[in-house]
């Protein structure tokens, strides 16, 4: 995409570097990990850890995070295989390089990176929804991969989203263009990917039923008798999480 496409569709490429480099070193150098991010991690892990344990001969897998921001999804993979990164902000990358040497990371623009694949697994997290071409972001997904490769996805929930007053207005420099999951599902199937798994991460929203699901006395009250994380099981199976997680395969 050049910076005159991105500029019809939003912020420039060059706005968005560095829109996404101040926000990752502000909000995802040395913290700690939030509740979501520990739920994005257990999926991953999950999802890696089960392809490992397929591939012929247990070899190491060879492992893609698209928009590694700060690097520390990536990072926790590499006990499994190579780990590469590539992100659109040098500043984020460049923490990234720092923190976690294992982890081979690039500065660059995924359409039109020069990126050696095939990769046994791709994974995404929060990306695609700041992307102006999300068709054509889940097709160079698919390209890198290995037929019978997984795609991690996940994005955040509209659903949720919209029913939370945690929701801040767009920032100078961002793209946000939220996909519904059915948008998800059809971009998957056009690139080529199948079976998909589908689950949401991490019970979140104030409004309406949320309102009631995530109150003070339904989750204060599972969490009493020992049965929080029951309820997030359950609504994270109903789709009520804040992220969208896919996990798709590629044909």
């Amino acid at each position: 995409m050049t910076d005159a496409a991105a500029e019809r569709s939003g912020p420039s490429l060059e706005e968005q570097r560095r829109f996404w480099g101040e926000w990752n070193l502000a909000l995802r150098a040395y913290s700690d990990r939030s509740p979501l991010q520990l739920r994005q991690l257990h999926r991953v892990r999950r999802a890696a850890t089960r392809l490992a344990a397929s591939t012929e001969g247990n070899r190491p897998l060879r492992i893609l995070d698209l928009g590694c921001g700060t690097g520390w999804l990536g990072a926790s993979l590499t006990d499994l295989g190579e780990v590469r990164g590539i992100d659109l902000a040098p500043a984020a990358v460049e923490h990234a390089k720092q923190e976690f040497p294992l982890v081979h990371f690039v500065a660059g623009d995924f359409s039109d990176a020069a990126l050696t694949g095939p990769f046994d697994l791709v994974v995404s997290s929060e990306v695609i929804a700041h992307v102006a071409d999300q068709p054509a972001y889940v097709r160079r997904a698919a390209d890198l991969l290995r037929p019978g490769g997984v795609f991690l996805l996940m994005s955040q929930n509209p659903y949720v989203w919209r029913r939370w007053t945690q929701l801040k207005p767009t920032a100078e420099g961002m793209l946000r263009k939220w996909p519904e999951l059915k948008e998800l599902r059809g971009m998957l199937a056009a690139a080529g990917f199948s079976g998909l798994r589908v689950r949401s991460l991490q019970p979140a929203g104030d409004r309406g039923v949320l309102r009631v699901l995530n109150s003070r006395i339904v989750r204060g009250g599972c969490t009493r008798v020992g049965l929080e994380r029951p309820w997030r099981w359950t609504l994270e199976r109903m789709l009520l999480g804040r992220d969208l997680a896919i996990e798709a395969r590629r044909r």
